[in-house]
């Protein structure tokens, strides 16, 4: 009779298990799902964005689009881009299921970010040149510093600093290849300055030499450059 119940017991105990197991996965389905949903949300607010901003872009010169307006807006979406990248690489990353979906947002996010990329370049051309382009190739590699320090001198540099931030292992989307084969790089992570590359890791005081020579030939050094 023990022995009955006792066997009765464990299969209770499995049944819950089993339940309760499937629920936990349930859950973090709907929540996955839901992630989806608002990354392609926020995806389709940068496009529109981005569209705006080719049209205005259209127009500088003849009064209807101003220079420094537009870059404040490019600055504001690129900056608001990164943040959600990193969440889709975070949601790629945890996927039970959609993992393909959460691959073809992360590659359409690359690539809106290469158009912004592509944009800025154009308004340079347009427009008084009053910022700098910083292109980060990165890899998956846990322990590289790179990015914080990108981050630390996009702090101190602000709006007159855009950094594009793209993984160099990315290969479903070959235009990543393209950057790295036309500025003939093969070590990570590496750094773009506008067109000067610097390969393998650099540090802060490296960087910001760099900015800090280009601002000079401005019209307005930033604080940070003070001193240097």
């Amino acid at each position: 009779m023990e022995r009955h119940l006792s066997t009765k017991k464990y299969l209770i105990a499995f049944v819950l298990t089993i339940i309760i197991f499937a629920g936990g996965i349930g859950i973090g389905i709907l929540f996955e799902n839901a992630r989806l949903n608002y990354s392609e949300q926020t995806l389709l607010s940068q496009k529109v964005n981005l569209q705006s901003l080719q049209l205005q872009q259209r127009y500088v010169g003849s009064g209807l689009a101003d220079c420094q307006a537009m870059n404040h807006i490019l600055e504001n979406n690129i900056d608001e881009l990164t943040k959600k990248m990193a969440e889709v690489i975070d949601y790629q990353k945890g996927a039970l299921l959609n993992g393909n979906e959460f691959n073809l947002q992360l590659q359409d996010y690359f690539l809106t970010e290469i158009e912004f990329l592509l944009l800025a370049q154009d308004i340079d051309q347009k427009c008084e040149k009053n910022g700098i382009k910083m292109v980060f190739f990165y890899d998956d590699n846990p322990l590289e510093t790179q990015g914080e320090i990108l981050a630390y001198l996009k702090k101190i540099f602000q709006d007159r600093l855009l950094v594009f931030s793209l993984n160099s292992q990315f290969k479903q989307e070959p235009l990543i290849g393209v950057l790295l084969t036309s500025h003939n790089i093969t070590t990570f992570p590496a750094v773009v300055v506008d067109e000067k590359v610097f390969q393998g890791h650099q540090s802060v005081e490296t960087l910001t030499a760099e900015l800090c020579t280009r601002f000079k030939g401005m019209k307005e050094v930033p604080e940070g450059c003070e001193g240097r």
